[in-house]
C-alpha cells in the first residue's frame, strides 16, 4: 500500500491532462503569417467606434480581420481598456474561457486562439497583430490580454455603494448584445432579456489592461490588474475571423484604471475591419467529432442513469 510520502510526485508532462491538449492544438505559422502578410493590401469593409459608456457589436466575416486601435493624444492622453467577446450570428457558439484557458492559456498575445464551448469547440477567432508596448508595463510578468470577468453592478455597489451610479462593463455588454439581429427578433421580453444576461454574463479577453498571475501573502494565485500606461497612437490589436461572427465591445467604464472608478474618464477606441482575403484553412481545427450530445445521453440512459423517486 502507498502511503502519503510515495504518492507525491514531481511534474511529469506525459501526464499532465493540460499539456497533452496543448499538443493538440499547436499552430499553423505558416498560415497566419499568411494573414498577417495581407497587411496594407486588405479591403476595407467599415470603421467605426467604440465610445466611452457604451456597449456595441461588430459584424466580422470569416477571412475578415477587426482591429482596436488606441489614439490617447486626440483625448485625454489615456489607453483605453476594451473587453470582448465573440459569438455566431445564430448564437450558438461564443468564446469560452472554459476551453481557451487549457488551450492558449490565461494570457493571449501573437498566434493566440479563440476557442468556442463544449460541443463544439472550435477556434472562433485568432489574434493576427499585438502592437502593445510589453517594455512599459511592470516587469515580464505583466501582459496586457486575458480572459477573465468585468466589472458589474454588484461589484459597483460592493466597492463605492449605491451613490456610484456609473455604468458597467456587465450594462455595456446588455447594450452590445441587444444589437445582435437573432437576438433583437427574439419578440418575448422576458425570453429577449434572459437570453442577453446568459451572453453578458459570459468571462470576455480584456484587451489593454495590464495585468499578471501570481501568488498572494496566503498562497492563493490571484489576478492583480495594474494602470495601463499611455501607448502610442496607433497602437492595435487584430482579431483574424475563423467564421462569421459578431464582436461585443464594452468600452470598459474604469478607462486605463489609473484612477478610482468614479473619477475615471474612458476614451474612444477606433474600430476598423477589413477582409484579407483569405479564407480560413479550416472549420474544424481539431479533427475531431462535434455534436455529441445525443450520444452521451444514450450512453448515460443505458447506464439506467435516469431519475428514480426517492423513497
Amino acid at each position: 500500500m502507498c502511503n502519503s510520502n510515495q504518492l507525491k510526485a514531481n511534474y511529469q508532462a506525459d501526464v499532465d491532462p493540460v499539456k497533452s491538449y496543448q499538443e493538440k492544438c499547436k499552430v499553423n505559422y505558416d498560415f497566419y503569417e499568411q494573414v498577417i502578410n495581407t497587411k496594407g493590401s486588405r479591403k476595407e469593409i467599415y470603421s467605426d467606434m467604440i465610445l466611452p459608456h457604451t456597449g456595441n457589436a461588430f459584424p466580422v466575416k470569416q477571412g475578415q480581420v477587426i482591429r482596436f486601435e488606441q489614439k490617447p493624444s486626440l483625448h485625454n492622453g489615456r489607453t483605453q481598456i476594451l473587453d470582448v467577446q465573440f459569438i455566431t450570428p445564430d448564437l450558438k457558439q461564443w468564446s469560452d474561457h472554459l476551453n481557451n484557458g487549457p488551450i492558449e492559456g490565461l494570457n493571449l498575445k501573437l498566434f493566440s486562439g479563440v476557442w468556442t464551448q463544449s460541443q463544439y469547440m472550435e477556434k472562433i477567432a485568432t489574434v493576427v497583430a499585438d502592437e502593445f508596448p510589453y517594455e512599459l508595463l511592470d516587469d515580464k510578468n505583466t501582459s496586457h490580454m486575458f480572459f477573465a470577468a468585468h466589472c458589474c453592478p454588484e461589484w459597483i455597489e460592493m466597492t463605492h455603494g449605491k451613490e456610484a451610479n456609473v455604468n458597467s462593463c456587465q450594462e455595456n455588454f446588455i447594450h452590445g448584445f441587444n444589437r445582435i439581429p437573432a437576438i433583437q427578433a427574439i419578440k418575448d421580453e422576458k425570453k429577449r432579456r434572459e437570453t442577453v444576461q446568459f451572453f453578458a454574463d459570459k468571462n470576455d479577453i480584456n484587451i489593454f489592461q495590464g495585468n499578471r498571475f501570481g501568488q498572494d501573502e496566503n498562497g492563493i494565485t490571484r489576478c492583480f490588474l495594474s494602470p495601463t500606461p499611455q501607448v502610442p497612437d496607433g497602437t492595435g490589436v487584430e482579431f483574424y475571423a475563423e467564421k462569421d461572427c459578431y464582436v461585443v465591445v464594452s468600452n470598459c467604464p474604469y478607462a486605463d484604471q489609473a484612477l478610482p472608478f468614479p473619477e475615471a474618464d474612458p476614451n474612444p477606441v477606433y474600430i476598423t475591419v477589413e477582409d484579407t482575403g483569405i479564407l480560413p484553412y479550416s472549420s474544424n481545427h481539431l479533427n475531431i467529432n462535434h455534436g455529441w450530445e445525443d450520444r452521451i445521453y444514450d450512453r448515460i440512459y443505458s447506464k439506467d442513469m435516469t431519475a428514480k423517486p426517492i423513497d
